[in-house]
């Protein structure tokens, strides 16, 4: 009994070896003419997004300067941008803003400044081909400044001597301390931005960005009696800095 169980063991097994090979073949026609499969892509590229010349125009507001100044920064500023998309890659845009400071030093200088400032450029979306709204820019800036500034060293109250002037302004040739007030000197200042930032899409027709800006000096003028310390919309006066800007920005629906 035992051996006719294991012969219908055998045979069974072996009939299931014999039946997998077949079914494989029946599955798959080609292998069984001893022909090779037909190639499929396994990527198929996904069909470009065409954008028209025109996608609309956009207006943003710069919360950065106000909200730098409200943490307790020496210089306020704000400013507002208009830029126009091009088949959602290229964004020429201008920019318009206005930047003050009132404040002392610790060496008891103080220096008072606020103008105007523009820019103008261009933006390139990096993201141009996507459909999530957001946008990887770069960019180049062209902007100017013309502005007056007034700088007053603080006199000292010698109760022997009277009234003497600021030691930090010491006059290295013929000794002494001099009294320095100039108002109303004027300056400007011309300068290139390398931009780059990011733009989100929050809700609608409304967006966020934040952009990094690395500006470059191009030309200056100071008045005959001091450098300017502040510049409108560039920062401290010198070759070269760093801004940031933290843009809310609006799409106009049309």
């Amino acid at each position: 009994m035992e051996g006719k169980i294991l012969n219908y063991s055998i045979s069974l097994v072996l009939c299931i070896l014999l039946a997998i090979p077949l079914q494989a073949q029946n599955r798959n026609p080609s292998a069984s003419q001893g022909k090779n499969p037909p190639k499929t892509d396994k990527k198929e590229k996904k069909p470009q997004i065409e954008y028209p010349l025109y996608n609309g125009i956009s207006i943003g507001v710069d919360l950065w300067g106000l909200g730098n100044k409200a943490l307790g920064s020496d210089f306020l500023s704000t400013e507002m941008a208009v830029d126009v998309n091009l088949k959602n890659r290229f964004f020429p845009i201008a920019e318009l803003g206005y930047g003050s400071t009132d404040t002392w030093n610790d060496k008891g200088i103080h220096y008072k400044s606020n103008a105007p400032y523009f820019r103008i450029g261009m933006d390139y979306n990096a993201l141009f081909n996507k459909q999530h709204g957001h946008m990887l820019l770069v960019g180049l800036r062209y902007a100017a400044s013309s502005f007056k500034y007034d700088v007053e060293a603080l006199s000292l109250d010698d109760p022997i001597g009277g009234v003497v002037g600021n030691p930090n302004l010491e006059d290295e040739i013929w000794s002494g301390s001099l009294p320095y007030n100039y108002k109303g000197m004027k300056g400007s200042m011309q300068w290139a931005e390398f931009c780059v930032g990011i733009r989100a899409h929050v809700w609608k027709e409304l967006y966020m960005g934040w952009a990094l800006r690395f500006k470059f000096k191009l030309s200056a003028s100071s008045d005959k009696y001091g450098d300017p310390w502040y510049v409108p919309g560039f920062g401290k006066y010198g070759s070269n800095t760093l801004g940031i800007t933290y843009t809310i920005i609006y799409k106009l629906p049309f």
